[in-house]
């Protein structure tokens, strides 16, 4: 019985560190993501843009950055790869929105999208629905028409979202079906590589 004690402790040891490599792993593949909200709008014309880009590397798959936001002043022709997320928050004004079953995929489709415009948090010609998302209550894009109807139906018009910076030429994860690739509004990028 003396003999258990030595045999305790090594044992103990061993699977605090296994536990803490586990917990070091798993903070570790998901790291990056940062949440937030996503609206969409009908883009037109990508010269029309804030950044005024002639052409994107993720095609029709772009958004605009609140000039409130962090980031801002360096926004245009970042990439970022967002993914819908399940969840509830506030609007600008304060109004609780519920968006727990909003996303197509629970498994973490994502889309890979191009800053090419900027969501000013004040602008007349809307004033109330810019004030509600763009004046830096919490992150948020207001993706093109084309990537959020990727990761949600377009009625629910706001979703909750996960977002990390990534190189423009990775791809999203495409979930279910795969390609989606059309008009530059899959996976592909102008090029017509993944």
């Amino acid at each position: 019985m003396q003999h258990l004690p030595f045999l305790t402790r090594p044992l103990l040891a061993m699977s605090l560190i296994l536990a803490g490599l586990s917990w070091i792993a798993t903070v570790h593949a998901d790291s990056g993501w940062m949440q937030g909200r996503a609206t969409w709008y009908d883009m037109g014309n990508l010269k029309d843009g804030n950044c005024h880009f002639d052409w994107s590397p993720t095609g029709r798959f772009v958004a605009a950055w609140p000039d409130k936001q962090w980031g801002f002043a360096s926004s245009c022709g970042r990439c970022y790869e967002v993914r819908c997320r399940n969840s509830d928050f506030r609007d600008g004004y304060g109004q609780f929105l519920d968006r727990s079953q909003s996303c197509y995929d629970s498994q973490g489709k994502s889309v890979v999208l191009t800053i090419t415009d900027a969501c000013p948090c004040s602008y007349p010609n809307n004033a109330y629905s810019n004030q509600r998302w763009c004046c830096g209550d919490m992150n948020h894009m207001d993706l093109s028409k084309e990537a959020f109807e990727q990761l949600a139906n377009l009625d629910v018009g706001v979703i909750g979202m996960e977002f990390r910076e990534v190189d423009c030429y990775s791809k999203g994860n495409q979930g279910g079906d795969g390609n989606k690739g059309s008009n530059g509004g899959g996976y592909w990028n102008n090029f017509g590589q993944w």
